[in-house]
């Protein structure tokens, strides 16, 4: 591991300084800059070996920054208007009686305190389990202060149930109604709707006469897409998008995200949330495991189909980012769907084999076979400590061998995953939560959108994960236990893969967490 800390300490970075950086890079250049050369620039101007990566997201999710095309390809500029937009406060917001006993920790109140002064409209980055539904409670309770209505969105239908319990037990004199899930209450007749966004997208939301509304997004990242970005309702002028990331792999947050919600007003990484002891000290374990000899053949030949694939697509005008080059060869992909290869242009067919050599090369490092062993040395110490764990895996099939697994090693454990039940997925993990379960394995069904119990262990066995979820299952274990325990996340990874650390993977999550976690090893499974 400390190759990995080597090559990355430089990079400790703030996405803010980035954007300062960035800023000041294009008022030299009032024509703008493609994302290369602003990078570069920015390198330039100090930013040292701050990733490509980076530099995207952060242009993505501030507003101040404004994407145009010039001669096909995408350049950056500076949206001189859009601070000014900002600081145009819709509804006075200050703080008294709407937030009395909230009892709102410090970054609750400076991030209350930032969205009231962009106009109450923005949004707000904070690790899981920082307390982002009582901002957001905040928020409504402010709203309902000025005679106005609440939506509340949320992505699942677990959460309709978790965020209705929450507003009647803090704004008890409101009257909570729920649209989804069976129910289609209105505004009219309640204060604050809680609903799905099917649900809002589908049904006509409106606001009494006069009344100022407020639309708060849960996991704000996911109403990106076009078919969720229906929801977001233009007659709701006080706007609060709560995220743990906020990031997609599309252009999500530039086409809908950022011109409802505008840019991150607030942000509450790893770093403060630990100084202020707000989530649990925590370990990363990275442990390694050797591909068998066919899955070695398998994937290197993968490999190899990518890198052709990958020339053929640059030599006919597409982009060498690897981001941009896996978008513009799904949208290619697209356009020639339900055509054989023989029918469409070379481009295309080029395009598709790039996609199915990715997704092979991806699928076989993910559900390697030697993970298994991971799960098989873990569970002693399982066992024995009596330690509330999740498991993330791959596929369905994977998640049933593991829970096989864990049994076999005398840890009382379930899978849970899309094709149960939902009743079925609901009490195993209310036995999970009171204990008659010590381990629950999933493919993603609990990364996000879910209530999950709390537990003080999680582990990755397909390690071909983006940032997002990468903090997201980390984030799964962080809340603070009433003893102290520390929390770990053990990271299973195919050696010399594209899910190697030592190979360059988790570069940005690993930027999120070095100097934050206690500790961050790398080890090798016994074969």
């Amino acid at each position: 591991m400390a190759a990995v800390r080597g090559r990355l300490r430089y990079r400790h970075t703030t996405l803010s300084a980035i954007a300062d950086a960035a800023i000041e890079v294009l008022t030299g250049h009032p024509d703008g800059l493609t994302v290369p050369h602003l990078v570069r620039a920015v390198r330039a101007s100090g930013g040292g070996g701050v990733s490509r990566a980076a530099v995207e997201r952060t242009l993505a999710r501030d507003r101040r920054f404004r994407r145009e095309e010039l001669l096909g390809r995408a350049t950056w500029t500076i949206d001189v208007d859009a601070v000014t937009r900002a600081s145009a406060a819709v509804v006075p917001v200050v703080a008294g009686s709407p937030l009395d006993g909230l009892s709102l920790r410090d970054w609750q109140m400076a991030a209350f305190t930032a969205w009231a002064a962009a106009g109450c409209v923005g949004v707000v980055e904070a690790v899981t389990g920082a307390g982002k539904t009582r901002l957001a409670v905040a928020a409504v309770r402010a709203c309902l202060s000025h005679g106005g209505r609440a939506l509340v969105l949320v992505p699942t239908l677990d959460l309709l149930a978790q965020w209705q319990r929450e507003l009647r037990q803090l704004v008890p004199d409101a009257r909570v109604g729920q649209l989804g899930g069976g129910r289609d209450d209105d505004l009219h007749e309640r204060h604050v709707v809680v609903a799905t966004p099917h649900s809002a997208a589908a049904l006509p939301v409106d606001l009494p006469r006069g009344a100022v509304g407020l639309l708060v997004a849960d996991e704000a990242h996911r109403y990106g897409a076009p078919t969720w970005g229906v929801a977001l309702k233009p007659d709701f002028r006080m706007r609060l998008a709560l995220t743990a990331t906020y990031e997609r792999n599309d252009d999500g947050l530039i086409d809908v995200l950022g011109p409802y919600f505008g840019g991150v007003i607030a942000e509450y990484g790893f770093a403060q949330a630990a100084a202020d002891q707000v989530i649990a000290p925590f370990d990363i374990e990275f442990v390694g495991v050797a591909l068998s000899e066919r899955e070695r053949v398998a994937y290197e030949a993968a490999d190899h189909r990518v890198r052709e694939c990958r020339r053929e697509l640059v030599s006919h005008g597409l982009p060498k980012a690897p981001l941009e080059l896996i978008a513009a060869a799904a949208r290619l992909s697209a356009a020639g769907e339900g055509r054989p290869d023989a029918a469409v242009s070379r481009e295309i067919a080029a395009a598709r084999a790039f996609l199915s050599a990715l997704r092979t090369r991806r699928d076989v490092a993910a559900q390697a076979d030697a993970k298994m062993a991971v799960v098989e040395q873990l569970a002693p110490r399982l066992a024995a400590g009596g330690t509330r764990t999740l498991v993330f895996t791959d596929t369905v099939a994977q998640a049933e061998q593991a829970a096989r697994t864990l049994r076999a090693g005398a840890v009382a454990a379930e899978e849970i995953h899309g094709d149960l039940p939902r009743d079925r997925r609901r009490i195993r993990l209310a036995q999970f939560r009171n204990g008659n379960l010590q381990a629950v394995v999933a493919p993603r069904v609990l990364d996000e959108g879910v209530d999950v119990p709390d537990a003080e262990l999680a582990v990755v066995l397909a390690a071909f994960r983006t940032r997002r979820q990468m903090i997201q299952r980390l984030g799964r274990v962080l809340r603070r236990k009433p003893d102290g325990r520390v929390a770990t996340l053990v990271i299973a990874y195919a050696i010399d893969t594209r899910e190697d650390p030592t190979h360059g993977a988790h570069e940005d999550f690993l930027h999120e967490v070095i100097g934050v976690a206690r500790s961050i090893t790398t080890t090798r499974a016994a074969p």
